[in-house]
């Protein structure tokens, strides 16, 4: 299963990916693909920094300059920190530490970089972000991140891969993508190490 099909299948997703496996960049296709496919949807993309959520957007913004023109929508607004289009749905950047989601219905929470995220500033904004987004009826998270230790992301993780009927399952669908299973870099190790 891909990752897109794990986006829109499940209605929260948390993904742990080796590096340079393309989840960021298949992260923010989806964004833009529910933005342009679904109106009047507000789509948050955080990150531990506000300049990392902002390329994040950029890269949006690359794809819908990249559109075939049949299928690029009217924006309203398109500037660092959103884009808007004529449908009404939003996409925002923001670091996680910000308040400008704050008393927004968002329909779409999407963390990337998680376990990398500070827990003193993740754990408090993780607490009041999600049942927030979960109240918001047909909401969706979706949260991707490299492995970092034992933080949060490890514990939601660990949590969602627990077996159906164990108390401490949550209701995310998990997902992991090895190194190996990136195209390409299995077989240039088997190269690099013949023996």
């Amino acid at each position: 299963k891909n990752m897109f099909d794990h986006f829109n299948d499940n209605r929260f997703s948390i993904v742990l990916a080796c590096r340079q496996s393309g989840k960021s960049i298949s992260s923010v296709a989806y964004l833009l693909w529910y933005a342009l496919f679904n109106s009047e949807k507000n789509i948050a993309v955080l990150a531990n920094k506000g300049a990392t959520s902002r390329e994040m957007l950029s890269r949006i913004t690359l794809m819908l300059e990249n559109l075939p023109f049949f299928l690029q929508p009217g924006t309203k607004t398109l500037n660092k920190g959103s884009i808007e289009f004529s449908n009404n749905s939003k996409i925002i950047a923001a670091a996680t530490s910000g308040s400008s989601i704050r008393g927004m219905s968002v329909s779409l929470l999407y963390l990337d970089e998680f376990a990398h995220i500070p827990s003193n500033i993740i754990e408090p904004y993780y607490t009041a972000a999600f049942p927030t987004t979960a109240a918001v009826q047909n909401s969706k998270i979706i949260i991707t991140s490299t492995p970092n230790g034992m933080n949060l992301f490890h514990r939601l993780l660990t949590d969602a891969e627990r077996p159906e009927g164990d108390p401490m399952k949550n209701n995310y669908k998990p997902m992991r993508v090895y190194w190996y299973q990136v195209p390409g870099r299995f077989v240039t190790y088997i190269r690099l190490n013949p023996h």
